[in-house]
This record gives structure tokens, C-alpha cells and sequence, in this order.
């Protein structure tokens, strides 16, 4: 190419010409993947500069084992060669484009753009890999049919012709395995994998379990992971289990059923029911029905239960027999089987040979006994090392389990002996002087005392009998188990005070008690006294102050009605009386429905109070009601009807008001 240059030289203008070479430069894509069979497009572009005519364009091939052209393209013909014609071509600009990529098309591809008239030329490389799918993995098992729980089992993972060669996974069901995942083999030439999982030994939790192999060949843009699956066919002997309804434990009378829940493969062909006792085992039940249904259940039926079942596989080990058991407990209500010789006679005294109260029951009856009439309760057996007749009367034995009704059974014991005198020896009795003695001796006795006898020691403890006469009288009451004696003084003086015997007499024997009789002491006495004196004069203080009471309110009604005269005013000259203030009030009652009423002081202190029977009959009036107002007429002062006016003194005030010698009223303060 030539550029002339039009240049301005010293003084004259000159020519210039220079020869400028066009540079060519060559850009390829990033390598290619392709699956055998499809189309790819290797990226060729380029640039010349300056512009000029790119006159050759030639894609070239070159593997380890061998070159060759490809296409070349010379003023827009283009021309392939060998295997690549009719798949060949360039475009866009100087991409190849290879339809039905074999495998003998990976390699390096060589894209070069030459500009002919100034011998410049540019060359880069880009390379090709053809993918070759690989067919489905396929899964043998080393078993040909149903393998047997117990035998051991490989499964063979096999994966041909795939390139590159996948990577074999195992899987059961979604989770990667890992034990019994053999290493993988691989046969570049044969272009094969393998790969084995190991089941040492098969059990029953394998049966129906899902193994799979998946092969991965690591485009999974081009080519997706393959599987194979396995489904393992296990045949295992029967696996037997017994639920019952209601639980192991039923009532008598109630429904019992009785599952036998098995797993096996293939299916039982039998289930057998049998009553076990021993060694020995009697069949209920045979077919293929896995209930067995006890109506109204009893007790004889009470024991162990078996389901029995088989399929033809032969069973391993003791885990699958095909049996199960489950020990059916009946639980019926308690029934006492003891009879007993009525009743026990017992000498007072003696010890109660064991009563045993037996009963069956399941469970087993909880026995107790008790006492009719006092609660008591006894275990079982019952016995006494030394009868008294507390222990006398009829006794229930009670059996008792769960909430099923009670069974019972009565004894009686019949305690005979001599008399017996309940209380402390010697007890001690006081009483008062002058008052009603009674003396008190409770007899347990059977048959009861033929005989019951009263004396007084003497200071030699010499015995007077004491019969019913003078200040002594003597009553007896019969008792359900004996007698009372009551031996009754009519007035107790001191003396009566002594130590006094009660002589009890059967045809067993006798007993006698002794009771120390004594005075009240004189203290007790004194303050009983003082308390009846306290309170008669509490009762003559309150009749005192209700007289006082009403004596007040009799003065207050006759000063209001005019009936009493008041106090008069003070007379100058007579009596030596001057003209000072008098301590002497005139006391007038204000009429309630003519004067405001005062407030009632909550507090009346001694100085404004005047203790008279006057005041407090008003001050009571006060609080009935009654006010006091201020004087309606000054002290002396005529009232319409001609008598003088009292006038009260105020109380919510603390001052008095008088009258002075001449008839001024003044007001004294406190």
C-alpha cells in the first residue's frame, strides 16, 4: 500500500512518500465441549490495521496422533477437505462450524487470517472435546432370585462406553452408602466401570429396600446421571408379636383379644394358638386368622398364651421363630374361704390363740379386721396376749383388693372372767363441803357381779362396809358388758373424807378398787367464793347507777314542767352574802323544739363537769336528745307565768356563768 504525505519544506514546498505494512490480529473463544452426534462452532475473529483485504482464511487440525486442513477460505470460496466435507464450513466472519462432531474431531483447532499483498498472517488455537454418552449402569445381583435373610449378597454396578468414564455412587433410597461400597474398576479401553455393594449378611430390614447406583459422567449440562435401581426381595421367616385388649391384665367376665402381629416374607401359611402349662401346650386355635377371642373370660383361664406362625423359611436364629407368648393375668374379687366355730370363748386374762382370715383373690386380697362398734382395726391374723373385755364383741374380718366389692366375715369373741374395774389404782376424787358427793365404779364383768360391796378404811386399813343409810346411798345400773356402781355421799363434810373400797364379786372371781376421797382445797373454795361476791357486787353497782339513772331523769321532767323550785337569786344583806360572784347556778332546761342544739363535746373535762344528779340527768338528756341553748331569761328574771327561770350551765363550753350578789350575770372561766 502506498500513502503519500503532502509536507511544507524550507522556503519551498516538497513531496513525500512512504510504504506503510497492514498488521492482522487473531482472537479465538474459549474451548469446546460437544456431545458426539451435535453441531459446535469454534470462535475465530480478527482485525487488520490498517483496514485492508484479508485474502486467506484456514482452519487447520492437529491431535497426537495426527494434522490436517480443514476448510480454507480464498476470496470468499471456501474449500473442505477430508472427513470434514459436507459438515465443515466458516462463518461469521472466520468461526468453523462442524455439524455431527465424531470423536475423531477432538483436538486442537488452529484459526489463520493472512493479508496476501503485505505478507502479514495471524494464527491462534482453540480446543475441542467430544463427549460420548454412556449407556444406562445396569445392577446384577449375585443371588439370581429372592435372597434369604442370613445369606450373604453382592450387587454389581456396571456402567459401558461412556467418555469420559462415570463416577458410580450407591444409594439406598436417597442416602449415599459407604459401608460395603467396594472400589471402583475401570477399563479405559473397554471404556467400562464397575462398582459393588456388599450386604454380609442380607436381613429382614432389607427386604423391599431400594438400592440404587447412579453414574455421573460430570456434565450435567450435556449429559444427565444415570441410574439403576435394585429392589431387594428378602424372604425371611415369620417375626411374631401378641397385643391384647384391654391389656395382660383383665377382670373376670370381660372380652379378651388376643393379636398376633407378625412380619415375614412370603406370608405365613399358618398361625397356630395354644394354651401353654409347662411343657406341655394344648392348641386353641389353627388357620390363618390372627385373633384369638375369649369371651367373658374366667379364671381357669388365667395363664400363657402362644401365637405360632410359618411361611416355609427356615428360620436362622431364635429372634425369628415365628412365636410369641404373653402371660394373660385375670384378676377376679376377693372371696374369703375361712369358716370359724362361733363364738371364741376366751377366759379374761388368757391369751386369744391366732384367728386366721383367708381369702383368694387376684390379686392377692388385702385382709384386715375390725372391731364392730368402736373402728378399731387389726391386721391378720388377729390375736391378743392378754384378753380384757375392751376386746369382747364381734369382729369383721374384711378382704379387699382393687375396687371390687368387699367380702366379710364375722367372729365373735366372748371373753368370761372375773369382774374387771375400769379407772386408775388408786383414783382420786374431791369434792366440795356441803355439796353432793358421787363416787363412781364402772364394772367390766362376764357373767356380771353377782355381788358389788362399799367400804371405808379406817387409819389401819380395817374395812366398814357401807350399806345404803345416813348420809351414804348406793345405786347400781346394768352395763352391755357389766355394771355401775355409784356410791352417793348427800352432803360431803370432812368426815366423809377417806379412802373408800369398790368390791366387785362373779363366779370367776372378785376385784376391787380403791378411790382416795378428799375435800376441795380451802383455795379452790375461797376463789370460787370470791368470784360469786365479784359478782354480786357488779350486779348492785349497775342497779345503783340505772336508780341513779332514773332518779335524774325524774328531776329533769319536774324542773321542765315548773314542779321544783329553782335556787333563788342571792339577797344583798342577808346572811353576810356581798356582791362577788357565787359559785351557785341557776340550772334551766331548754326547751328542744325553741333553742339550736349545742354540739355534744366528745370529751367533758372534771373541771367543766358538776357531778350532781341534776347534771348528769341532763347530760343523759343531752344524749337523748334534749339540747341545751343559751338562757332565754337572765338568772332571777320572772318567766311569763311568774316563776323563775333556771338556766342550765352550758357543757360544750369551758366557762360558768353565775349571778352576782346584785343580780348581774357574769361568765367565769376554768
Amino acid at each position: 500500500m502506498t500513502v503519500y504525505y503532502l509536507g511544507e519544506g524550507k522556503g519551498r514546498g516538497s513531496d513525500c512518500e512512504l510504504d506503510i505494512e497492514a498488521a492482522v490480529t487473531v482472537s479465538v473463544g474459549p474451548p469446546q465441549t460437544v456431545l458426539k452426534g451435535n453441531t459446535v462452532v469454534l470462535q475465530c475473529t480478527y482485525s487488520v490495521t490498517p483496514a485492508a483485504q484479508v485474502d486467506i482464511i484456514t482452519w487447520s487440525f492437529t491431535s497426537s496422533s495426527e494434522s490436517r486442513e480443514v476448510v480454507t477460505m480464498l476470496a470468499n470460496t471456501q474449500s473442505v477437505f477430508g472427513t470434514y466435507e459436507g459438515r465443515a464450513s466458516i462463518t461469521e466472519q472466520a468461526s468453523l462450524r462442524i455439524e455431527n462432531v465424531g470423536e475423531s474431531d477432538e483436538g486442537t483447532y488452529r484459526c489463520t487470517v493472512k493479508v496476501l499483498s503485505q505478507g502479514s498472517a495471524d494464527t491462534k488455537s482453540v480446543d475441542l472435546t467430544v463427549l460420548v454418552g454412556a449407556s444406562a449402569p445396569t445392577i446384577v445381583s449375585t443371588v439370581n432370585s429372592a435372597a434369604r435373610a442370613g445369606d450373604d449378597l453382592t450387587l454389581t454396578c456396571r456402567s459401558d462406553g461412556g467418555k469420559p468414564l462415570p463416577t458410580l455412587t450407591w444409594f439406598n433410597g436417597s442416602q449415599p452408602l459407604e459401608t460395603g461400597v467396594g472400589e471402583p474398576t475401570t477399563n479405559e479401553g473397554a471404556r467400562q466401570v464397575i462398582r459393588d455393594l456388599s450386604l454380609s449378611p442380607v436381613t429382614r430390614f432389607d427386604d423391599q429396600t431400594n438400592f440404587v447406583c447412579k453414574a455421573d459422567q460430570g456434565y450435567p449440562d450435556q449429559l444427565e446421571v444415570q441410574t439403576a435401581e435394585q429392589v431387594l426381595d428378602v424372604q425371611y421367616p415369620p417375626v411374631a408379636s401378641i397385643s391384647s385388649n384391654p391389656n395382660s391384665s383383665v377382670k373376670e367376665t370381660n372380652t379378651l383379644t388376643l393379636t398376633c402381629v407378625v412380619q415375614s416374607n412370603p406370608d405365613p401359611s399358618q398361625i397356630r394358638w395354644l394354651k401353654v402349662s409347662g411343657d406341655s401346650a394344648d392348641v386353641l386355635q389353627t388357620g390363618l386368622t390372627t385373633t384369638y377371642v375369649i369371651p367373658k373370660i374366667n379364671r381357669s383361664q388365667n395363664g400363657t398364651y402362644r401365637c405360632e406362625a410359618s411361611n416355609g423359611v427356615i428360620p436362622r436364629d431364635r429372634e425369628a421363630d415365628g412365636q410369641a407368648t404373653v402371660n394373660i393375668d385375670v384378676y377376679y374379687a376377693p372371696k374369703i374361704s375361712s369358716s370359724f366355730v362361733q363364738p371364741f370363748r376366751v377366759d379374761f386374762g388368757s391369751s386369744l390363740p391366732a384367728v386366721t382370715c383367708e381369702a383368694e383373690g387376684n390379686p392377692m386380697p388385702n385382709l384386715q379386721w375390725v372391731q364392730v362398734g368402736t373402728g378399731r382395726t387389726f391386721n391378720n391374723p388377729l390375736s391378743f396376749a392378754t384378753m380384757t373385755y375392751s376386746e369382747e364383741g364381734t369382729f369383721t374380718c374384711v378382704a379387699a383388693a382393687l375396687d371390687f366389692p368387699q367380702d366379710t366375715v364375722n367372729v365373735t369373741i366372748d371373753v368370761k372372767g372375773r369382774p374387771d374395774i375400769i379407772g386408775d389404782r388408786p383414783a382420786a376424787r374431791e369434792f366440795m363441803e356441803g355439796k353432793v358427793a358421787q363416787v363412781v365404779c364402772e364394772i367390766q364383768a362376764d357373767p356380771r357381779p353377782n355381788k358389788v360391796e362399799w367400804f371405808l378404811l379406817d387409819s389401819s386399813d380395817n374395812r366398814a362396809i357401807i350399806t345404803t343409810g345416813g348420809p351414804y346411798r348406793i345405786m347400781q345400773e346394768n352395763l352391755p358388758n357389766g355394771m355401775k356402781s355409784v356410791l352417793k355421799i348427800n352432803s360431803m363434810k370432812p368426815e366423809h373424807s377417806g379412802r373408800y373400797v369398790c368390791k366387785a364379786t362373779n363366779m370367776y372371781g372378785e376385784d376391787e378398787q380403791y378411790f382416795d376421797v378428799t375435800l376441795q382445797a380451802e383455795d379452790v373454795v375461797t376463789t370460787a367464793r370470791g368470784s360469786d361476791a365479784t359478782l354480786v357486787i357488779i350486779i348492785v353497782v349497775v342497779v345503783l347507777l340505772l336508780l341513779l339513772l332514773l332518779v335524774g331523769i325524774g328531776l329533769m321532767l319536774a324542773h321542765k314542767r315548773g314542779l321544783l323550785p329553782c335556787k333563788g337569786e342571792p339577797e344583798t344583806g342577808k346572811g353576810g352574802r356581798d356582791e362577788n360572784v357565787t359559785n351557785e347556778f341557776s340550772i334551766e332546761m331548754a326547751d328542744k323544739d325553741k333553742s339550736p342544739t349545742a354540739p355534744l363535746p366528745s370529751r367533758v373535762e372534771s373541771s367543766q363537769y358538776i357531778p350532781t344528779p341534776l347534771v348528769a340527768a341532763s347530760y343523759e338528756a343531752r344524749l337523748s336528745g334534749a339540747s341545751f341553748g343559751e338562757p332565754r331569761s337572765p338568772v332571777g328574771q320572772d318567766k311569763p307565768d311568774g316563776k323563775k327561770a333556771c338556766q342550765f350551765p352550758s357543757i360544750s363550753g369551758t366557762h360558768h356563768r353565775g349571778t352576782t350578789s346584785s343580780g348581774e350575770e357574769r361568765t367565769v372561766d376554768d
